[in-house]
């Protein structure tokens, strides 16, 4: 990497803060499987609710992979 010391923590944060996304939309995808699996979630949400960990997941993905310069 050829950052200096302060974009070096910039990186290291943005890191953080996508794997931090990437965790969140895991959890709610889990937590979406799971609640319609027991029907405690309206059938016609579960997609929009996959939607969003889908859309955090990558942006999370993004985050942790891409190259800061």
């Amino acid at each position: 990497m050829t950052l200096d010391a302060s974009g070096s923590r910039v990186s290291v944060m943005i890191r953080l803060i996508g794997a931090v996304f990437l965790g969140i939309g895991a959890v709610l995808t889990y937590f979406t499987y799971v609640g319609a699996e027991q029907a405690s979630i309206v059938p016609q949400i579960v997609p929009v609710f996959y939607l969003g960990a889908g859309m955090l997941m990558l942006v999370g993905l993004i985050a942790v992979v891409a190259r800061y310069k």
